[in-house]
């Protein structure tokens, strides 16, 4: 390109670029046909008289979030470059789900929560949510300011929706206390509601090694048993060996959301990151049941590495 074509080249991408015009507007300013406009503009592309940059907000590494999303069929990635700390990680993460949140929740959904440091960590960023009902999908189990119910009560300050609080622990010693306290009217509406979930924001718990509060909760009995049976993963009491099989020992004793009812949710968004969850949020995967996650970059190259 000659001097005096880079000059016009330049004259047209900046009237397209900065001012906005359109190929028509700009090739009657200029006496030109609306095709010489375009082979203008990609000649700037070419030359490098234009250079276009992406700029993502929070880290968020574009091309790997694609990749991620094409290989677990998602609907949606969002991989972020995170600090190595897990506390780093864990705000990373928590921000970014805070942001997802208030930009798809709208006035017409029912938004489940679960819990886990993670979550904890997005409450505490959540600045905007449309008015919507907010629902705990489980039990308490956790420290008195990070657990299910504190959760719930930080995202609806936020909301000003509805809540749906349940007032009852995680897991308890038998099926018949569990059948009991599921009966109490609050505890009652408040999971009436797992049905009519539209959106839902969980994290998983990894078994192997361990890195889950739940599994802390249970007996060193109760762990040893569910270990041998192969279990790696859990997310609101569902627990899962590593291709994603539930295991179904402790479903009739937990106050939380079942596997169906999770697998019914239409948009279920996973938030996990850590070297030490990435077998757990490979069998998170595994079962099909997610449909967005917000992940750090070395968990997803490294899940991505095992997919052929």
């Amino acid at each position: 390109m000659g001097p005096d074509e880079a000059l016009q080249a330049a004259l047209v991408a900046r009237r397209f670029f900065l001012e906005r015009r359109t190929k028509t507007e700009i090739a009657a300013e200029l006496g030109l046909s609306r095709f010489k406009i375009a082979r203008l503009l990609d000649a700037c592309l070419a030359e490098g008289i234009v250079r276009i940059e992406i700029n993502l907000p929070g880290q968020l590494d574009a091309d790997l979030s694609d990749q991620f999303r094409r290989a677990f069929g998602l609907r949606r990635a969002m991989v972020l470059v995170t600090p190595p700390d897990p506390a780093g990680l864990r705000d990373h993460l928590g921000r970014a789900a805070a942001e997802l949140l208030g930009d798809i929740v709208t006035e017409d959904d029912v938004l489940g929560i679960g819990w886990g440091r993670t979550l904890s960590a997005m409450a505490r960023q959540l600045r905007t949510l449309a008015t919507c009902p907010v629902v705990q999908l489980t039990g308490v189990t956790g420290s008195v300011s990070e657990n299910s119910m504190e959760l719930v009560r930080q995202v609806t300050a936020v909301s000003g929706g509805s809540a749906y609080p349940i007032y009852a622990p995680l897991v308890v010693s038998d099926g018949g206390t569990a059948a009991a306290i599921r009966r109490q009217p609050g505890i009652r509406a408040a999971m009436a509601q797992f049905d009519h979930i539209t959106i839902a924001a969980v994290t998983v718990g990894s078994w192997d090694p361990p890195d889950s509060q739940l599994r802390d909760s249970l007996s060193a009995r109760d762990r040893t048993e569910l270990t041998t049976r192969g279990v790696r993963a859990e997310v609101c009491t569902t627990l899962l060996r590593e291709d994603g099989r539930p295991v179904v020992e402790l479903d009739d004793r937990s106050i939380a959301i079942t596997l169906d009812q999770l697998r019914a949710i239409p948009e279920l968004i996973l938030v996990a990151g850590g070297e030490t969850k990435t077998g757990a949020i490979a069998a998170v995967l595994a079962t099909g049941m997610v449909s967005s996650v917000i992940t750090d970059a070395g968990v997803a190259r490294r899940l991505l590495s095992t997919v052929d």
